[in-house]
Order: C-alpha cells, then structure tokens, then sequence
C-alpha cells in the first residue's frame, strides 16, 4: 500500500482484502487510513496490488461544455450548474440507482445509494468534508452486476479507486468526478459542528454553499432554532481552515488527478471565470464546467442535454487561472504543520479563532435552502 502521505483515504484497500484484515481507522483530526491485522493478514498482497493500480486507466478529455439546468429549481439543487442532480435524475429515470455523499443528521458524510427522485436533494450539493465509502462497497458490487444504470459521483481518486473495485469496465456504470480542492478533515468539521451547536443551538439544514443574490454558491449558513445564520464562505472559519490549506489531507498537496485527465466518464465543477468566456450565460445563478472523458459519457450528456442551456467551449478555458485544480494541486498553508499540532491541544473556540471568527449573524436575503 500506499505511504501514509500520499494515501488518499479511499478504502480501497479494505474493501478488497478477502481476510478482513485491514481496517480503515481515523487519525487524530479524523482522516481514515488503513490499519492492518498482522493476525488474520495472509499476505496475499491484494491490497498492495489495487493501490498501486489505481488511477493508471485514465482518460483524457473529448469534450468540454459550459452547462445549467433549464429548470431553475433543478439548478437550485446544485452548487453551480445544476448539472449532476440532471444527470443523476436521467439514470433514476432509467431505472438505475445513484451513489453520493449524504450530510447525516449526526454529521458525518458518507456515500449512500439512492433509488429514487424524491431523494435527490440528500446526495446533491457541495460537502466540504471527505465522505466515506466504507459501507458502500457490497452494495456497489451488487448494483454493478445487476446491470441497471449505476451512477457514481465522488472526489476523483474515489473514482478511481471505484473503476479498479469495478475491474472491467461496465457499460452500464457511469462515474463522475469533481473538480477538487482536496478533502477537509471529518474530525474537524465533526469538532465544528458540534461548536456551532453549542454556540447557537442545535445546528439543521447546513449549507456548505447556499444561493441567493450577487454571489451564487458563497454562503455558508444553517438554521439554529427559529433563526437561519449566514456567514460568506470565504469567511466562515471552518470553511476558511479548508480553502487556507490547512484542513486538507496531506495526500491532496501533490495530488495526481489535478489535471484534465481523469479516471471519470464526466467530470463536473464549477466553470469559475464564466464572467470572461461568455458573460452573456452568466446569470449569477450557477454554470457548471463538464468535461466528458468516454464516449459513455458523451451518451449521458446527449441524453440530458435538451434539459441544459449550454455552449461548447475547449478545455483550456475551463482549466483557466480562475480554476487551478485541474493544472496543479491546492497548495498547503505555510502554517499548517503548527495550527494542526495544536488541534486539540488548545481548547476549540481558540483555536478556530486563527482562521478569523466572527459571530454568524441571521441571514438577511433569503437563501435556497
């Protein structure tokens, strides 16, 4: 396997040893990393094998578009475009099912199946905190093989660990990735949210990234009580930790998959710069960077496309200064080695003050919610 620094926390591993001898175990600010039994290890070296695989089948890319729902209220259930709840509405139409990563009552994100349209809201949206697959792999398999549509959305090296799980390549599974700025901490955000609880009440309806007025997709806010809270999300601290590169897994730093070659049949982002390529698009309402990789992908835009406003457009305009995840990775904060060593050893509040708190305040406009 994978040294601890460039592990990317995926699974992959566990989920392939046949003796159930590795374990994914969270790391003091929550990140999941392998944990072998050396009592129950036959040495068969499957795990090593997987990971040091992964990723190698990728593709480059056949077409790119900027694309929005039609439907407004389609779009709204996204973070930009509105594109994957589109596309995952297409496969439920068909009679598949759709893996994303829900945001649970307890706080925790992990990846659940979904069969139905009327659940489309709990797998949608941008979380800012890495899933985890690690109960999803029995039932992927299970779904793969039944040989209805399957789409499967998540950060690019899940995806990719997803298509070495898979093997072979099934027609009738379909893998988007996003455009990433690396995966935050689960045990910080975890840490956070239980801060907020504490501050306001209990915290519902979080909103990593809300919409509403001048800036779409800039608001982090949530409900306590009979008040809603809003804070923009340069600002929120949690938030700030993520995009300042300190709550980041380190494996996200030299990260392989910033770039346009991808192991997804699709990837999806936000098309930031949008302004500059083609301003009359922008609406402020969210446009989606699509980057189709497979032919198979292709299929899937041509089949949801008459539900978009969209135009054509080459990589290089989506891969622009404005949107550097798909040339280089996020760079680390210089930092973070010292605010990570005083996770936990300073209480919270004071801690979370380094990323520059301020009271939320209620919201004042209305956020989609």
């Amino acid at each position: 396997m994978k040294d601890r620094e460039h592990c990317t926390g995926c699974g992959l591993c566990a989920a392939v040893c046949p003796a159930g001898a590795v374990k994914m175990k969270p790391d003091r600010i929550g990140f999941l990393y392998p944990v072998t039994d050396n009592a129950l290890c036959t040495r068969c070296g499957r795990c090593g094998r997987v990971c040091e695989n992964m990723g190698k089948n990728r593709f480059p890319a056949l077409s790119c578009f900027g694309a929005k729902a039609a439907d407004r209220d389609m779009r709204a259930l996204g973070s930009s475009g509105g594109m994957f709840p589109l596309f995952a509405r297409e496969v439920l139409r068909e009679g598949g099912c759709v893996f994303g990563a829900e945001l649970s009552e307890d706080g925790t994100v992990r990846h659940i199946k979904i069969t139905s349209a009327h659940d489309l809201s709990l797998v949608t949206r941008s979380k800012y905190v890495q899933s985890d697959l690690s109960g999803i792999w029995k039932e992927l398999a299970a779904a793969a093989d039944e040989g209805a549509p399957v789409l499967f959305c998540a950060a690019p090296c899940q995806i990719a660990a997803v298509r070495e799980f898979l093997g072979a390549d099934r027609e009738n599974v379909i893998l988007i990735d996003l455009i990433c700025n690396g995966v935050p901490s689960p045990g910080i955000w975890k840490r956070y949210r239980t801060f907020l609880d504490e501050r306001y009440g209990k915290a519902s309806n979080i909103l990593f990234r809300g919409k509403g007025g001048e800036n779409p997709g800039q608001t982090f806010s949530f409900t306590a009580g009979e008040h809603c809270y809003a804070y923009p999300l340069w600002e929120d601290p949690y938030c700030a930790s993520y995009f300042k590169g300190v709550n980041i897994r380190a494996s996200c730093f030299g990260c392989e998959y910033a770039c346009l070659d991808r192991a997804s049949d699709i990837t999806i982002g936000d098309f930031w710069g949008i302004e500059d390529t083609a301003p009359d698009f922008d609406d402020k309402t969210g446009c989606s960077a699509l980057i189709c990789h497979t032919r198979k992908g292709e299929a899937l835009w041509e089949r949801v496309k008459n539900d978009t406003l969209s135009f054509p457009c080459e990589a290089g305009q989506i891969a622009n200064d404005r949107q550097p995840r798909l040339t280089r990775p996020a760079p680390p904060s210089p930092a973070r080695g010292v605010l990570l060593s005083l996770y936990g050893r300073v209480p919270f509040p004071l801690w979370i003050r380094f990323f520059g708190i301020k009271r939320q305040r209620p919201c004042e406009g209305k956020i989609h919610m």
